[in-house]
């Protein structure tokens, strides 16, 4: 019996539908669709994912550098080891816990912070790390793409300092410091201003020069040094850090040397031991004889250490930088010629490197120049002579040039007056010292 024309019509459909292939495009462009849509939403989180690191990677450097900065602050102030530590690991987690969640809303960053002290460095270092959510790549059961960071961030902290203050306190330094101080002087001691202070009474007292001057107000020039010590002890005492960091030690020099105070971070010691002026009476009381003080006091200071385990050394100059044989220069003629520019040569020893480091001590030079006295005898008769070193002036002229040789570099020679007052150069000697970091 034959089939009814209506499914004759269907089986031959589903005979032709069976036999045609051309539906396998349509399942294949699909197939590729869904790859290409998948790989697109890879790339838009993986981009998303980078950005977010990038982020977390700047949140976690601005971290570790306000943890070396509040280290810093913390050794300014001379606090502990252990609470520099703690200030650095403090301020460091709470910026990347203030700055992290503002850069990356979709995710939970977990940062850990170590502070870590070697002698007198300090390294705070950070690491973190955190996810990016995904959104297309969900479908194919990768919520989350991970990644991690790590900085770091190095300061160095305030070094261990020996200061040696090497003061003149000669005969020359008992002149009067202005010119007005000197012209009281000369009124006063029978027209002498220079290398007078023998001792002897003045106008009907029972003082000599000396002690007339402090009796009468009259500045001298070591007033304004051991004014200058104050003020140098007060601008340390500003520095938190200088009671624990800083020690200085005190060298009084004339005839010979004189120690006045060993190495202190007591700074109210220091103010209280003051240099003195020597006797200046006998024939060679009062003298400058650097050629054996200076090999005498390069002992003594000994080779600088690193500022790490030992401390690096600082020696502050303080002189009119002219040698003297005493007073005998006054009635014995060839022994003026010895009135003369400090030696350079004199300061090779305590500059050279030494110890088992092999670093230098470093040499600040102040200079107190004398005040051209050209109606003194006895000034023309020495530094107002002509230049001993082939200049083209006189003694008084070589002298700048001689003690600049004896500084460690050009920052490190001042010349009081010119660079503001004594204690103003011992600071900014210091200050610079400090920023010095020492190798061998």
């Amino acid at each position: 019996m034959p089939l009814p024309p209506l499914l004759l019509t269907l089986t031959a459909r589903l005979r032709a539908f069976r036999h045609d292939r051309r539906g396998s495009v349509a399942m294949l462009v699909g197939l590729t669709f869904l790859v290409l849509l998948i790989l697109a939403g890879a790339g838009f989180d993986f981009a998303r994912s980078r950005q977010d690191r990038s982020r977390l990677d700047a949140a976690l450097d601005a971290a570790v550098l306000a943890g070396a900065q509040a280290v810093r602050a913390a050794d300014a102030k001379g606090q502990s080891d252990a609470a520099i530590r703690q200030a650095g690991m403090d301020t460091a987690t709470q910026v990347f816990a203030t700055v992290a969640p503002k850069v990356v809303a979709a995710t939970a960053a977990q940062a850990r912070f170590t502070v870590a002290l070697a002698g007198r460095s300090v390294t705070v270092s950070g690491t973190y790390t955190a996810s990016t959510k995904t959104t297309l790549m969900g479908v194919i059961g990768t919520a989350a793409m991970p990644y991690d960071g790590a900085s770091q961030a190095s300061a160095d902290l305030s070094p261990l300092i020996d200061v040696y203050l090497l003061i003149d306190v000669s005969g020359s330094m008992a002149l009067g410091a202005t010119n007005a101080d000197i012209a009281a002087l000369q009124a006063n001691l029978n027209g002498c201003a220079f290398a007078c202070h023998d001792g002897q009474p003045v106008k009907n007292t029972s003082l000599d020069s000396y002690q007339w001057a402090k009796a009468n107000g009259i500045t001298l020039r070591l007033d304004e040094m051991n004014q200058g010590i104050l003020d140098f002890v007060a601008s340390l005492r500003r520095q938190e850090a200088a009671s624990k960091r800083v020690r200085v030690a005190i060298y009084a020099f004339s005839t010979q040397l004189t120690k006045v105070l060993d190495p202190t971070s007591d700074l109210s010691k220091v103010a209280r031991n003051l240099p003195k002026t020597p006797s200046a009476s006998g024939e060679s009381d009062g003298a400058t004889l650097f050629s054996g003080i200076m090999p005498a006091f390069t002992q003594a200071v000994g080779p600088s250490g690193d500022g790490i385990t030992t401390p690096k050394k600082l020696v502050i100059l303080a002189t009119d930088g002219v040698a003297d044989p005493g007073r005998s220069w006054t009635w014995d003629v060839p022994k003026r010629a010895l009135v003369a520019p400090f030696d350079p040569a004199q300061c090779a020893a305590l500059k050279a490197p030494g110890g088992s480091a092999k670093l230098p001590v470093w040499v600040g030079v102040i200079y107190t120049p004398y005040l051209p006295m050209t109606w003194d005898w006895g000034y023309n008769a020495t530094l107002g002579q002509p230049s001993q070193i082939r200049g083209r002036g006189t003694r008084l002229d070589d002298i700048p040039s001689q003690l600049a040789a004896c500084a460690t570099s050009g920052d490190f020679y001042m010349e009081a007056g010119k660079t503001g007052a004594i204690g103003d150069a011992m600071t900014k000697l210091f200050n610079t010292f400090a920023q010095v970091r020492l190798t061998n």
